[in-house]
């Protein structure tokens, strides 16, 4: 008799880095940390689930190693709400998401076009990775509307934030789909989360569950996992044999409520310099 060997997939996460130079607790060796370790356990891909820089312009120090990882690996990242503060726009932070050549993007051509689409997959030996954006937000003229540059977060008279959007929902149904019947894997990750069991939850949460079982009753075993960000906390759940992981932030711990001020002028924090090639 023979013996069947199951599909395995090793890979590295983190979620929240949260890196801006003097704001945060975060440093360049933190990353080094990370790159060292995936290295050292030979993972085959690396993921982060979202507010992995608060100055994607500003912090070429960190961008460019976890895209440009001596193991040459795919790096998959998602936004979070945190991405567009520093006058950072979708065009400037988009394209820093991911390194895979092979991205499929949530646009009419699955190019990256402008940025503005944030959403997109990446299929990894039989494993298909899908990276949403959970920074859409329904506004009082009657319409979706991604979280706006400059902003920690959506406008302040908006309601279902960290939602998905009409557009994305759809995307993500005919993908989950288009999965189960190519036999794909499935990964999904997020910043927000779509457990409903935990500190924070997308508004799209029961929506997105009800997809994952649709995929999984065309094929079992579709979408094996769903991980996110954002809350600072670790937690795992497992619903409907469908693996939910929320991955705690790197180094900033329980993040404040709203109207309290995270840091004050004496948090201040030294960083490691960077120097191109390094």
């Amino acid at each position: 008799e023979g013996i069947i060997m199951a599909e395995t997939f090793k890979f590295s996460l983190f979620a929240d880095f949260h890196y801006k130079k003097k704001m945060y607790a975060v440093t360049y060796s933190d990353l080094v940390e990370i790159l060292e370790r995936a290295e050292k356990e030979q993972v085959e891909a690396i993921f982060h689930a979202g507010d992995f820089s608060n100055d994607y312009n500003g912090s070429k120090e960190v961008i460019l190693p976890l895209l440009n990882n001596k193991m040459g690996v795919p790096v998959c990242g998602v936004y979070g709400n945190h991405e567009l503060e520093c006058g950072n726009t979708m065009n400037d932070v988009t394209k820093f998401l991911t390194n895979a050549e092979n991205a499929v993007w949530g646009t009419k051509d699955g190019k990256i076009g402008d940025g503005s689409i944030a959403y997109y997959y990446v299929d990894i030996k039989n494993f298909r990775i899908i990276c949403t954006d959970t920074n859409h937000s329904f506004n009082k003229e009657g319409f979706w509307e991604h979280n706006r540059t400059g902003s920690w977060g959506a406008p302040g008279e908006n309601i279902l934030v960290n939602s998905l959007g009409t557009e994305q929902l759809n995307w993500l149904e005919e993908g989950l789909i288009k999965s189960a019947k190519e036999g794909k894997r499935c990964i999904v990750i997020s910043h927000d989360s779509f457990s409903g069991k935990f500190r924070s939850t997308s508004p799209d949460a029961a929506r997105v569950r009800n997809l994952f079982a649709c995929a999984n009753s065309i094929k079992k075993g579709t979408v094996l996992m769903a991980i996110n960000g954002h809350i600072h906390t670790n937690n795992a759940e497992v619903i409907d044999n469908v693996l939910y992981l929320d991955m705690n932030t790197t180094r900033n711990s329980w993040w404040q409520l709203h109207g309290i001020e995270h840091y004050g002028e004496e948090h201040t924090y030294t960083y490691t310099e960077y120097e191109d090639g390094q």
